[in-house]
């Protein structure tokens, strides 16, 4: 149970989700029925990420449908609300603090789109990712931060490491 972490419809979401669990049942498999994953699944599964650094952006290939995500390094700022167009891996601005990638991420839809299993995601949906590689480059560490105030009334934390078994391009530029 989620208890006070999710907001009430959420709540309901994630009972639904696990009622269907139990049942050994599918529940809005959105994944399953080809809805791209979005963020912040597509950094937190087994399916393999290429990522393709240039000067102002950072391209990742998500092995999972080959979902595209870019992360700019152009020093822009979000764009406007009004005029953005939302995606299930959102905007994505980043720039490196020493050897850690920061990446701030706004701008997603709100349909077909799961923070994790059985919590849906809302527009509202905000992710900050500290990205780098550990010991001595065999591990790539991501620590993300998602806040969703339409879903969830605290934020969700959580760190990942993944085998790095060719990492030619996320170093400082």
């Amino acid at each position: 149970d989620l208890g006070a972490r999710v907001t009430p419809a959420a709540q309901k979401e994630n009972d639904a989700f696990k009622k269907a669990q139990a049942e050994k049942k599918a529940y809005k498999d959105d994944i399953g029925a080809c809805w791209p994953a979005g963020l912040p699944m597509i950094m937190t599964r087994v399916w393999p990420i290429a990522m393709i650094q240039k000067p102002t952006a950072i391209f990742m290939v998500s092995g999972f449908m080959n979902s595209v995500r870019i992360i700019y390094l152009d020093g822009r700022q979000h764009t406007d609300p009004d005029v953005v167009i939302p995606s299930f891996n959102g905007e994505s601005i980043g720039h490196w603090e020493g050897d850690t990638l920061v990446v701030d991420t706004t701008a997603f839809v709100n349909d077909h789109h799961w923070i994790d299993n059985g919590v849906p995601a809302s527009d509202a949906l905000h992710i900050v990712e500290r990205i780098k590689l550990i010991n001595n480059g065999a591990t790539l560490e991501i620590a993300y931060t998602a806040t969703d105030p339409d879903r969830k009334s605290t934020r969700l934390n959580s760190s990942h490491g993944y085998i790095s078994y060719a990492v030619f391009c996320l170093k400082k530029k």
